[in-house]
């Protein structure tokens, strides 16, 4: 299990906060509260970001990366598989922000495996 810690990781992992909270906050600010799947879905996933984020922050494993590609699947694939893709703000938020996820998170991973091995933390 790999760990590296320096800045571009500590910028991937802020990113993925930002995107978190802005998940949790986009049912108020987009006006999708009423509709209970979607807005506990965003409240939720928007949460597990969040927090695999910021566990990152301390120190990143591959794990925690890998958790939050399959919420960023998730959160992509969600107004399929909860039933609101007929709301297309909640849609559009969690396909856009699901995505933004993957990317910066597959770019961490990439960043990751492929850092010099210098910068590589060895486990006790």
């Amino acid at each position: 299990m790999g760990t590296v810690n320096d800045r571009v990781d500590t910028t991937f992992s802020i990113t993925n906060v930002a995107l978190g909270v802005l998940l949790i906050a986009a049912p108020w600010l987009l006006g999708f509260t009423d509709e209970t799947w979607a807005s506990r879905n965003a409240w939720v996933s928007g949460g597990v970001v969040v927090l695999l984020a910021l566990l990152a922050l301390v120190r990143t494993y591959d794990w925690e990366e890998w958790l939050n590609v399959i919420a960023g699947l998730w959160i992509t694939a969600s107004p399929w598989l909860l039933w609101f893709e007929d709301v297309v703000p909640a849609r559009w938020t969690h396909i856009i922000i699901g995505l933004c996820i993957i990317v910066f998170t597959a770019l961490e991973l990439r960043h990751l495996y492929l850092a010099p091995k210098d910068m590589m933390i060895s486990q006790r």
